[in-house]
């Protein structure tokens, strides 16, 4: 099934926000979305197959680092390449707009993030404590090295090559 990628418009916000519901314990509500896609440091993308939402992700430049925001594929279309394909088209937009490095914040218990992260060369940096209000569920931390090195280069063309055959629209 042939994935289509492209910005994340108003328009796609109710079918954002059901999957946001079901992804996450604490979602965004439609406001913050709307704050966020105002942001011309923000990249917020959706996936689309066959014409449905099959997830979304977004990042926030802050000076020469992108923080992942948010990302999220629907259950029922996970491990399949989906999360990376999204992650990759972040990378290669925050580096657009000038990121060296990415880090983010994920559930220790997320364990199938963190791989998929840990593919993309994060590595755990640190710990913040008590970090989801629904659970008090710690945060890791995640950096990149710099994501314009040779080191980094390859690892993205390897990425590429696995996840990046399907058109961006």
């Amino acid at each position: 099934m042939r994935l289509l990628i492209h910005p994340m418009r108003e328009e796609d916000l109710a079918e954002v926000m059901e999957l946001e519901r079901r992804a996450f314990a604490s979602p965004w509500t439609r406001d913050m979305y709307l704050r966020e896609l105002e942001k011309p440091e923000g990249c917020y993308i959706i996936a689309r197959q066959e014409g449905e939402l099959a997830g979304y992700g977004g990042t926030l430049l802050i000076l020469d680092e992108a923080h992942v925001m948010t990302l999220a594929v629907r259950e029922d279309r996970r491990r399949r390449g989906i999360g990376a394909r999204l992650l990759l088209e972040l990378v290669r937009r925050s580096e657009e707009k000038g990121a060296r490095f990415l880090t983010l914040e994920v559930r220790k218990s997320n364990l199938a993030a963190i791989e998929l992260y840990g593919r993309f060369g994060f590595q755990i940096m640190g710990e913040r404590k008590h970090y989801y209000l629904d659970n008090l569920e710690n945060a890791l931390i995640m950096w990149t090295d710099d994501i314009g090195t040779p080191e980094y280069r390859r690892l993205l063309e390897e990425l590429w090559e696995r996840y990046g055959d399907e058109e961006e629209g």
